[in-house]
């Protein structure tokens, strides 16, 4: 006991606000670690869709000319989908705008799109 007859410790109402603080403080750490997670998942997977997507165009189409739907699998049984379609212009290099979806899980799961243009050799002049 203390020279004024009361005992020193904590009361109730301290020790439950203490405990909410404590909840809160974790409750938004574990929010933060689970975002954290989640985001490096999926830039992994935008990763691998971009690495699959230059595979592809080395080995599927080395030289696209032409618009298009072009769809597949990967050797590991995964599904592909490349749109490519002319941008309109009067530049003598033609674009053609291409989409890459990659489906990393299979069709059920979710997709990752890679957008570029590739330029094609130049417009030969009529003669």
């Amino acid at each position: 006991m203390s020279a004024d007859g009361k005992e020193g410790g904590f009361i109730l109402v301290e020790t439950i606000v203490a405990f909410a603080i404590l909840a809160v403080a974790l409750g938004v750490g574990m929010q933060t670690i689970s975002q954290s997670a989640t985001t490096l998942v999926r830039a992994a997977d935008i990763q691998a869709a971009g690495l699959v997507y230059a595979s592809l165009a080395a080995k599927e189409f080395p030289d696209l000319r032409n618009e298009g739907d072009f769809e597949g699998e990967l050797d590991s049984g995964e599904p592909w989908r490349i749109v490519a379609r002319a941008v309109r212009d009067d530049h003598a290099r033609p674009l053609l705008a291409l989409t890459a979806t990659v489906w990393p899980r299979g069709a059920k799961g979710p997709s990752y799109t890679y957008r570029t243009f590739v330029s094609n050799p130049p417009l030969q002049a009529a003669p």
